[in-house]
């Protein structure tokens, strides 16, 4: 059900991608101290990360069919690798250094393991309670 803990999991995913878009830096220059946030770009970036939440807020309501959830789930958290190696590999020169929002990424991603985790012991119990019948 919508209730249970993966999907508060998912939730907090979500926000968590949100905030780091719109409120923290995600590169920062090092000569001017200018910081580069996400919200300003038009960046595949910002649609990788946007598309994760969108897919974390999709897995929620897909409570009945939990295989197609741990799936959305593992989508979600592939694009927050994706576009975590695309900042560490190709926007970060020797000019534009690492800030905060690009560490930050590693929550939301955290967030998506443990919903995993649960999706999984929820599939366990369902398992075990119908071979008990």
């Amino acid at each position: 059900m919508i209730q249970r803990l993966q999907s508060l999991f998912l939730f907090f995913s979500t926000v968590s991608l949100l905030v780091i878009v719109y409120y923290f830096p995600l590169l920062k220059d090092s000569s001017t101290n200018v910081e580069y946030y996400l919200k300003n770009s038009s960046s595949i970036l910002r649609y990788l990360i946007l598309a994760s939440s969108i897919l974390s807020i999709f897995a929620i309501f897909q409570f009945r069919n939990r295989n197609k959830q741990k799936i959305v789930v593992r989508i979600s958290r592939l694009l927050i690798t994706i576009s975590l190696l695309l900042i560490l590999f190709v926007e970060t020169t020797e000019v534009k250094k690492v800030a905060s929002g690009t560490l930050l990424l590693v929550i939301p991603f955290v967030f998506l393991v443990f919903a995993n985790f649960f999706i999984n012991k929820d599939q366990k119990l369902i398992d075990e309670s119908e071979r008990l019948r």
